[in-house]
C-alpha cells in the first residue's frame, strides 16, 4: 500500500503550505519506512539546495535529537525551545573565541598605532594629543607631508595584526560559520511537523494549535524586534573607527529588509517556528550580552575593553558608561 500525505495537509492552517511538499513511501512486510520529499514549489536553481538542506546528515542528526528530548516526556513545544538552547550552548565555543580573538585584536592594534604615532611624534617634533573626544591619538599638525608619512606608517598595522591571525575577517567568519547550523536546524524542525506522522502540538495562551500561524503576529513581529535589538546593540557595543560608512548604511538596511520579509514570511507559517527563532534571537542576545560582563569575560580569559560592563543590558537603553 502506497500512502502519500503532503505538507499541506498536515498544515491545513498554513497559507504557505504549497511551497513545501513532503512525500512518504511506507512498503509492507519488514518494519521499514523509506522517506522521501520533495520540493516541488520552489524554483528548479534553488529546489536541490532545500532538498539537500532537509535530507542532509546535520538535519537528520538534529532532527533526531529534538525527537529524542520528546521520549523523555517533554512538550513539543518546549522540544523546539531546549533545542534553540542546547545549540546555543553547543556553538558558544566560537564565539567565546572570536570574542577572545577581538580583545586581542583591539589592545595589539591601539598598542602598535600608538607606538608609531610616537615615533612619529618624536621624530618630527610634534605634539601628540588626544583628539577632542578624548578617544584615539592625533599628531597636532597640519604638515601634510608629516601626516602622510604617519598614515603610511599606519597602513602596516593590519599586516601585522593578520601576522598574528587577528585579520578581521577570521574573527567575524568565526561567528558567521554557526549560520549553517539554524539554517539546518529550521529544516529539522519542518523535518518533524511535516512528516507522515506529524506530531500534534498544543499551543497555548492566544495561540491553541502550534502548527496554525500565530492569529496576532506576536511571535513573528517579537522576533523581528529582537533581531532589530541585537543590530543596535552590536552597534552600540562594536561602533567600528566611530563613525558610520555608506558600506556599513547598506549593510545594515540590507539586514533591516531581509529582517522584515523573515517577519512576513513567519506570521503565515506555523507558530511553532517563530517560536524556535525567538529562542535562538534572545538566547543570541543574552550570549552577546553575557560576554561583556567582566566576571564572565575573566572566566574564559577574555582581555578587557572599555565596552565592558556589570549591568549590559541595562546600560543598552540608559545609554550609561560601560565600566
Amino acid at each position: 500500500m502506497l500512502s502519500r500525505i503532503s505538507y499541506s495537509r498536515c498544515l491545513p492552517s498554513c497559507s504557505t503550505s504549497n511551497l513545501v511538499l513532503s512525500s512518504f513511501e511506507i512498503k509492507k512486510g519488514p518494519p521499514q519506512v523509506v522517506s522521501r520529499r520533495s520540493i516541488s514549489g520552489l524554483p528548479p536553481a534553488i529546489a536541490p539546495a532545500f532538498q539537500y538542506a532537509s535530507d542532509c546528515y546535520i538535519t537528520q542528526g538534529i532532527q533526531l535529537a529534538m525527537e529524542g528530548l520528546h521520549t523523555t516526556g517533554m512538550t513539543w513545544p518546549t522540544v523546539f525551545v531546549s533545542a534553540a538552547l542546547l545549540l546555543r550552548i553547543g556553538t558558544s565555543p566560537l564565539h567565546i573565541y572570536a570574542e577572545k580573538l577581538f580583545a586581542k585584536r583591539l589592545h595589539a592594534q591601539n598598542f602598535l598605532t600608538q607606538n608609531v604615532l610616537k615615533k612619529v611624534s618624536d621624530k618630527y617634533k610634534v605634539p601628540l594629543e588626544p583628539d577632542h573626544k578624548n578617544k584615539k591619538l592625533k599628531l597636532e599638525t597640519n604638515d601634510k607631508r608629516i601626516l602622510t608619512i604617519a598614515d603610511e606608517a599606519l597602513a602596516h598595522v593590519p599586516v601585522m595584526l593578520s601576522e598574528h591571525g587577528l585579520q578581521a575577517a577570521r574573527i567575524q567568519n568565526l561567528k558567521m560559520c554557526t549560520i549553517p547550523v539554524w539554517i539546518f536546524s529550521s529544516f529539522a524542525l519542518r523535518n518533524i511537523i511535516s512528516s507522515d506522522f506529524h506530531p500534534s502540538v498544543t499551543g497555548a495562551l492566544w495561540i491553541p494549535d502550534m502548527l496554525s500561524p500565530d492569529p496576532y503576529f506576536i511571535l513573528p513581529i517579537t522576533v523581528g524586534l529582537f533581531s532589530f535589538l541585537n543590530l543596535y546593540s552590536q552597534r552600540k557595543i562594536y561602533p567600528g573607527v566611530g563613525k558610520t560608512t555608506l558600506q556599513q548604511k547598506s549593510y545594515d538596511a540590507i539586514l533591516g529588509f531581509f529582517t522584515l520579509f523573515a517577519v512576513t514570511i513567519m506570521s503565515q507559517l506555523p507558530a511553532c517556528i517563530p517560536l524556535y527563532w525567538l529562542a535562538v534571537s534572545t538566547s543570541g542576545m543574552a550570549q552577546a550580552q553575557l560576554l561583556r560582563h567582566p566576571k564572565v569575560k575573566g572566566l574564559f580569559g577574555i582581555q578587557r575593553l572599555p565596552t565592558d560592563s556589570r549591568t549590559p543590558i541595562r546600560d543598552l537603553f540608559l545609554m550609561r558608561k560601560a565600566t
